[in-house]
């Protein structure tokens, strides 16, 4: 504050909110002994940082704050970052992509694959999400990324121990969370929250000669604790690490008996394994044995599901129109016929662009890092500059990330 007067006859009192770039003048009416009285003069409010900053891409948003200490805190306000989020454009927000390589977290913009000279190199300079001595002996075993919360799993190949990291790119901070001591030959992770009150929660599912365990872990109590919750852990085949989507996180798998695959997924709300929802048909003439089949998501709206037959140059891709606790139903999105040879790529990792028609798929066959977009309405296939990543462990999809408030 800084004082003045007005002709010697008044007093006058200059207020600076430099946090919001504002001034404030004010007057005294009446100054006596023991009263004065204050009149606002007049209020100047130049463009607001909280303004400016808001017009920051989310992306750029960590490097703004080691800019300013007062950017700094601004941006740490839950009522800023809830509009500065609000305010990003769905075209910025919605074709942002993260993506692990070995101990760093990538982003990866779909945004104009539609044009031919745009760079479809994956960013390198990203963020290390390694523990303090990561070394060869742990590695990434599962990831999930649910309303701007990523998980992920570090599993240590000497001991096989897990121990897990829950981080929100947008604030910047993680926690790390120690596993339950119960030995296991047989371990599996899920990420997901409660749709009624919003708290993230963490599942692990393990067994020991044929002893099941379940436990979960809430964020908000910083607690683990026993699940008594039905499950035939033991009857099914987890294809693959498990998506999160709207609070639940599904996985495609296969009965050891009868060879069905389905789609299985736990309800964090209900706190139990849902019934097993029905995959879409794989193309004519051909078992879901003799098909690679993956998992992917729109938007964190949607699941899709992809399909290619074993040596043959085919790629079905299917959307759901609707996921409920009893029912699912899936359209058909497009099919690719192509001269490339498909027999290199896995599938375990794939995106979509649901309104250009197009998806990235990872090759990771043989450790090899490389990725193509492929447009579902020419079938052109695209190469990714990898750029030759120093980081040689194979790459991981985490999903389409959206940025949230989300306090850990």
């Amino acid at each position: 504050m800084i004082l003045s007067t007005v002709k010697e006859e008044k007093l006058a009192a200059l207020l600076g909110r430099w946090l919001i770039f504002e001034i404030e003048i004010w007057i005294t009416n009446k100054i006596e002994p023991d009263a004065v009285s204050w009149s606002n003069f007049f209020r100047v409010g130049v463009m607001r940082h909280n303004e400016i900053l808001s017009r920051v891409p989310v992306k750029s948003i960590r490097a703004v704050r080691s800019t300013c200490k007062n950017w700094n805190l601004i941006t740490k306000y839950e009522r800023f970052a809830n509009k500065h989020i609000d305010k990003a454009t769905a075209s910025e927000r919605d074709k942002e992509f993260l993506v692990i390589a070995g101990d760093y977290l990538f982003s990866l913009n779909l945004n104009e694959t539609h044009n031919r000279k745009f760079d479809l190199s994956i960013n390198h300079r990203g963020i290390s999400i390694a523990q303090e001595h990561s070394d060869r002996t742990v590695f990434i075993a599962q990831a999930f990324l649910s309303q701007g919360l990523l998980l992920c799993v570090w599993r240590n190949v000497i001991d096989n121990r897990s121990r897990l990291l829950v981080w929100n790119p947008y604030w910047g901070k993680n926690r790390w969370i120690e596993c339950p001591m119960t030995y296991c030959l047989y371990e599996w992770f899920a990420f997901g929250y409660d749709k009624s009150s919003g708290r993230h929660k963490i599942l692990r599912f393990s067994s020991n000669n044929g002893d099941r365990y379940m436990e979960i872990y809430d964020l908000s109590s910083d607690s683990w604790r026993t699940l008594d919750a039905a499950s035939d852990i033991n009857t099914i085949k987890y294809m693959e690490s498990g998506l999160s989507l709207k609070g639940n996180t599904y996985w495609y798998a296969i009965d050891y008996e009868t060879e069905d695959c389905f789609l299985h997924y736990f309800d964090f709300t209900r706190e139990r394994f849902e019934n097993r929802l029905p995959l879409p048909q794989p193309p004519s003439s051909y078992s879901y044995a003799q098909v690679n089949i993956s998992l992917s998501s729109v938007k964190e709206e949607k699941l899709a599901v992809l399909f290619s037959p074993r040596g043959r140059f085919v790629i079905d891709i299917w959307v759901t129109n609707k996921t409920e606790p009893d029912a699912v139903s899936w359209s058909y999105f497009f099919k690719v016929e192509t001269t490339q040879h498909l027999s290199g790529f896995l599938f375990e990792n794939f995106l979509i662009d649901e309104e250009k028609k197009v998806i990235v798929i990872f090759d990771i066959y043989g450790g090899a890092n490389n990725a193509y977009t492929i447009s579902g309405e020419t079938g052109h296939f695209r190469k990714v500059d990898l750029r030759q990543s120093p980081y040689k462990r194979p790459y991981r999809l985490v999903g389409c990330y959206i940025p949230s408030s989300v306090q850990i």
